[in-house]
């Protein structure tokens, strides 16, 4: 059920700072972002290209169920814990509560299917695809949860899963770290994987992964669950993090610890300037790093567990 109201949070950004300030918003709960006078989804580039050094309006906005004071030391906090964000440099100002925005339908003027790999199609429930033999096709409504694979994170991850997919040894097993719309669990589950398990903090998240795994008749194969990473039993052939590069570096541990001799560990959400301290966090003899892979401004790392001899 949509929320009666919504508080709006402005935040003052530079260009530069305006897609890691919109990941945290997401990350946060919001449920739509607007800066100044573009549409900003956090899966599309704007049209008109942010410039770097100049100052931007971007306004963001939640369901009203904490005290807006409760709200924004929640903000400060987790902006606080990027290195980049220097004393300064993101302000933010809350306003009155405002009436209820359709966030779901307002997807659908954003998110049209396409196609990634030679056999997966991703494409929404108001088109039906054209699927050629030997495609698999699966329908996605992100709702309020990140995740069309329109995004730049979400196309590398879903490209690197592919590529897995489709080699000799494909992945049995694969653990979905942050799973939003639960699209890369489905669009794995789908290929072939036959066991997948999508964890994410987010009950709303939850609730529309495990809406658009039914949609799509994957039940028995994919399990959407709010246990934290840390609490999650057993080990996987691949596991999928498309999280903040500092959540990345910061679940490490838990992530490799959940890895199977010789599996496959797919890293997203990570700025490009952010590359190198991922890097250095998962450096070490352990770890056998594949060339990254880019898209605009963001990277996807593929490491492989070594095998004990």
């Amino acid at each position: 059920m949509m929320k009666e109201k919504y508080v709006s949070i402005d935040v003052n950004v530079s260009g530069k700072l305006v897609e890691l300030a919109s990941a945290v918003l997401m990350d946060q709960g919001s449920c739509g972002i607007l800066v100044e006078d573009q549409q900003l989804d956090t899966f599309d580039v704007p049209d008109t290209p942010l410039v770097a050094d100049k100052d931007y309006i971007l306004t963001a906005y939640f369901a009203n169920e904490d005290p807006v004071a409760m709200l924004l030391a929640r903000l400060t906090s987790a902006f606080s814990q990027m290195p980049v964000c220097a004393a300064g440099a993101i302000s933010l100002t809350a306003s009155e509560a405002l009436p209820q925005v359709d966030w779901a339908q307002s997807w659908k003027q954003h998110f049209t299917g396409f196609q990634i790999g030679n056999r997966l199609i991703v494409h929404p429930s108001w088109e039906t695809p054209r699927v050629e033999e030997g495609q698999v096709a699966i329908e996605i409504d992100p709702g309020m949860a990140f995740g069309t694979g329109t995004h730049a994170t979400t196309r590398l991850c879903l490209e690197a899963i592919v590529e897995q997919l489709e080699s000799r040894q494909r992945p049995l097993k694969l653990l979905d770290v942050g799973t939003g719309s639960g699209i890369l669990a489905i669009g794995a589950a789908a290929l072939g994987c036959d066991q997948v398990v999508a964890t994410d903090i987010d009950l709303v998240a939850c609730g529309v992964a495990q809406e658009n795994v039914e949609r799509n008749s994957l039940v028995d194969r994919v399990k959407i669950t709010t246990e934290p990473l840390e609490l999650i039993e057993g080990t996987y052939d691949l596991v999928v993090a498309n999280i903040l590069a500092e959540e990345n570096i910061r679940l490490k541990d838990a992530l490799i610890h959940h890895l199977q001799p010789g599996g496959w560990l797919i890293l997203s959400g990570i700025l490009k300037e952010k590359e190198p301290l991922v890097s250095a966090a998962f450096a070490g003899s352990e770890m056998v790093a594949i060339p990254p892979r880019s898209q605009e401004d963001w990277v996807c790392l593929v490491y492989q567990l070594q095998k004990v001899t």
